[in-house]
Formats: C-alpha cells, structure tokens, sequence
C-alpha cells in the first residue's frame, strides 16, 4: 500500500477526551459541491464495527480502518494482540457451539 500523508487524505480521525469518543471527518465531492461529514464512534464495539466495514475496500477506506484501529488502541484501549473474534466483542461470548434448535422454538 503507498504511504500517503494523513493531510492529503479525505478524511480525519481525532479524539474528543470531553465526550470520549473516536470521531471522523469526512470531505466528499469538489469545489462548491464539496461536503464534509462527521461521525462518532462512542465505543470499541462501534469502532470493531467501521473497521470491519472499511478493512477490505479500495485503497482509502482500508486506510480509514487502518486509523480507526489505530485510534481504538490509542484511545479506547484497545489490545492490539487481541484474537477474540468480532462477534464476541459486539455480543459478548456464546455459551458454546450452537446447537439445533429446540422442540419449542
């Protein structure tokens, strides 16, 4: 992947310490149709959730998941080691291997 400087990219990833949350800036569109969007990321689920979104797109949007994983480590202590499946993180663990389902359900 070329290395391309943060301010030539489309979008910006801060940390705002008062609300605690991850938040993104996106520049969509030129000239006077040019737009910007900004979104928060309150939590490490809702961040595991944009990266999973973003990880295997075109060029900028595996960037932008990139510095969201980035920004979890940072900020929300994230561990970047972590081998634990995106499903756990979102719901937390299962019981164990899903089994059929019951007589009366």
């Amino acid at each position: 992947m070329p290395e391309v400087p943060a301010e030539q990219l489309p979008f910006r990833v801060a940390y705002d310490a008062a609300a605690r949350k991850v938040v993104v800036w996106m520049t969509f569109g030129n000239g006077p149709k040019r737009s910007t969007r900004r979104k928060t990321f309150p939590s490490l689920e809702a961040l595991a959730i944009a990266v999973a979104g973003h990880r295997y797109e075109a060029f900028l949007q595996s960037r932008l998941a990139n510095t969201l994983v980035q920004a979890a480590v940072t900020h929300l202590g994230a561990d970047p080691t972590s081998t634990v499946p995106l499903g756990t993180l979102l719901h937390g663990s299962s019981p164990g291997p899903a089994g059929p389902p019951s007589a009366d359900g």
